[in-house]
């Protein structure tokens, strides 16, 4: 018997995901290809405190995605609140930010965070090992925005509860009816194609062109569908043999903005290929794998130009991913996101 067949896929389902990844799009929505103007008025719904409790949590913890699995059935907004107040308001950020992962310098450093104690350099180089850094997060305010959830964590989350019920009551309490449907269909047609596919094809195309290398090599699988994280996929290990794959739902012929019309694939596909870098790139991909750093060297752009690139032909499904497990990404073109950009234009002009 080969290694594939003794990895077992297990399934999970809940709007809980969605109320931690719809908040981070909402705070990164060019990250997500959210139209910025509509995200700034979702939270400007918000109080101006709870709203700067938001931004600082967003900025400093990842999608809780651990957290939210050890949830009871139903997975919803409301089993997240109520199992957050269970939790002394000291141990909340451990909670929400705390894995089996964490080393135990870090864990050490956040914990032992207290007023006036600034990071020693020491700790610093000790967080930023840790730091999952985007363009917009310098070292120094990333380090800053820690040390001020962290030395006063008692406080911070109690404001977080506070703040997240804010958010629920103000927009996702109505949103997650909206898409509870949209994620019970998607797990559906998951669980029918894990039937007829092995595992690698499936997470691939679950994923809109991501192939985890060695993915055989975990016991157990888990996936979970998510409508605000299209067309990304969510990866957290849960244990040492179990990975958890929390993969995009929303369909390609859907707006992630309630009642517009225009899907959000089809602007993203379009805009893609409107930009003669990216097709320089595509054509370049096109005779062989890359990484972006070979790409950024034959190219002779900038790193963070070719990676800005690739992050747009990726949210468009135009490219293809193969992870590695130290985690180097190689990229090719994904043909099959031509195809689908062609057949939503057509769909979409024709009012179907």
């Amino acid at each position: 018997m080969c290694a594939l067949a003794l990895t077992k896929i297990q399934w999970d389902i809940g709007t809980a995901y969605d109320l931690f990844v719809s908040l981070r799009a909402l705070h990164e929505p060019d990250a997500f290809g959210v139209r910025a103007s509509w995200a700034a008025g979702v939270r400007s719904r918000l109080p101006v405190d709870h709203r700067q409790t938001l931004d600082l949590a967003i900025k400093q913890i990842s999608a809780p995605l651990i957290f939210v699995h050890s949830l009871p059935a139903p997975k919803s907004a409301a089993t997240v609140i109520e199992a957050l107040k269970k939790i002394p308001a000291p141990r909340v950020l451990e909670a929400l930010s705390f894995s089996y992962q964490t080393p135990p310098a870090l864990k050490e450093t956040l914990l032992n965070a207290r007023p006036g104690h600034k990071w020693t350099p020491a700790e610093r180089q000790i967080l930023l090992e840790d730091a999952r850094l985007t363009g917009q997060h310098t070292q120094s305010a990333y380090l800053e925005g820690l040390y001020q959830i962290w030395s006063e964590r008692e406080a911070f989350g109690e404001k977080l509860i506070r703040a997240l019920e804010a958010y629920i009551e103000s927009f996702f309490a109505e949103e997650e009816q909206r898409i509870l449907p949209v994620l019970k269909n998607a797990l559906s047609h998951a669980q029918m194609r894990a039937g007829s596919q092995p595992l690698p094809l499936l997470l691939e195309e679950l994923s809109n062109g991501v192939r985890i290398e060695k993915i055989d090599s975990y016991a157990n699988i888990v996936l979970a569908p998510s409508f605000w994280g299209s067309p990304y996929m969510l990866l957290e290990k849960l244990s040492p043999d179990t990975l958890m794959v929390v993969f995009g739902a929303r369909p390609d012929t859907m707006a992630i903005i309630p009642g517009d019309i225009v899907p959000d694939a089809l602007i993203r596909s379009l805009k893609a290929l409107s930009d003669a870098t990216r097709l320089r790139i595509l054509r370049y991909l096109a005779q062989s794998p890359h990484t972006a750093t070979e790409l950024s060297r034959a190219l002779r752009l900038r790193p963070p130009t070719v990676l800005h690139h690739l992050n747009q032909l990726r949210m468009a499904g135009m490219v293809q991913i193969l992870l590695s497990e130290e985690g180097e990404r190689k990229f090719s073109p994904r043909y099959d996101g031509f195809e689908n950009t062609i057949d939503l234009l057509k769909l979409f002009v024709q009012g179907e």
